[in-house]
């Protein structure tokens, strides 16, 4: 639960109409059973209460556990600059910032919508941030993640998590990816992990813009938002 409480729940309204959709086809099955066949109507029932488990599961666990996959994976080093967009209550953003020491530092951009994460806002981040004491190694940043107020080339690692799909303008989101990879420096590294369906478009941008890609993949049962039909994924790559 603390991580519930530190960093809220993504999507807040996804699992909650799961379960009172299921709920109520449930009880509606029941009550009909003697009168027709309600079969139909208690198995979907019956998924959209276990969707919105799974949902539950990996906005209060699963997503922390793809999160450390990933820190391991990426090796940042020690005094690297790093960008988080679309850091949101921080969750990414301070294990970053934990595999850091000063001057190294990540940045943090987000709009602070409650809309995609309850309790969104740049003072609960900031609290965040200061709970865990990694605030003398962060910055947060009150900006559009597709026009970024960055310099080219500015940071060595690019991070975002569960943000890029919220854009639901095709041309907007490509700008988004753009954007974060106009701030790399060459050499870098940019890491997007994501649902919806847009792996493809994301890998599209990474080779237009000469990134080349080093990981394609499936993050499984962790990043199911209430089941392997809204999957998430990541998608890594290296600018040239």
């Amino acid at each position: 639960m603390m991580n519930v409480k530190r960093f809220g729940i993504d999507a807040p309204l996804l699992p909650l109409v799961y379960l009172v959709g299921g709920v109520w086809l449930l009880i509606y099955g029941y009550l009909n059973r003697m009168n027709y066949s309600v079969v139909v109507e208690m198995v979907l029932g019956a998924m959209m209460v276990i969707g919105a488990g799974i949902a539950l599961h990996t906005t209060m666990r699963g997503k922390y556990r793809l999160f450390d996959q990933l820190i391991q994976q990426l090796a940042i080093d020690p005094h690297a600059q790093v960008l988080d967009v679309g850091c949101g209550r921080g969750a990414l953003l301070t294990r970053v910032a934990q595999q850091l020491v000063k001057p190294g530092k990540v940045t943090g951009i987000d709009l602070w919508r409650s809309r995609d994460q309850s309790n969104n806002g740049v003072k609960q981040a900031q609290r965040n941030l200061d709970d865990l004491n990694v605030a003398d190694r962060t910055e947060l940043v009150t900006g559009d993640m597709a026009e970024l107020p960055f310099d080219d080339n500015q940071f060595d690692v690019v991070t975002t998590s569960f943000a890029f799909h919220n854009i639901k303008r095709f041309k907007r989101r490509n700008q988004a990816v753009e954007e974060a990879i106009r701030v790399l420096k060459p050499g870098g590294t940019i890491a997007i992990i994501d649902t919806g369906h847009c792996s493809m478009q994301y890998q599209d941008v990474f080779l237009a813009n000469h990134v080349q890609i080093t990981e394609s993949k499936k993050l499984g049962i962790n990043g199911w938002w209430s089941g392997p039909w809204m999957g998430s994924y990541l998608v890594r790559g290296v600018k040239q």
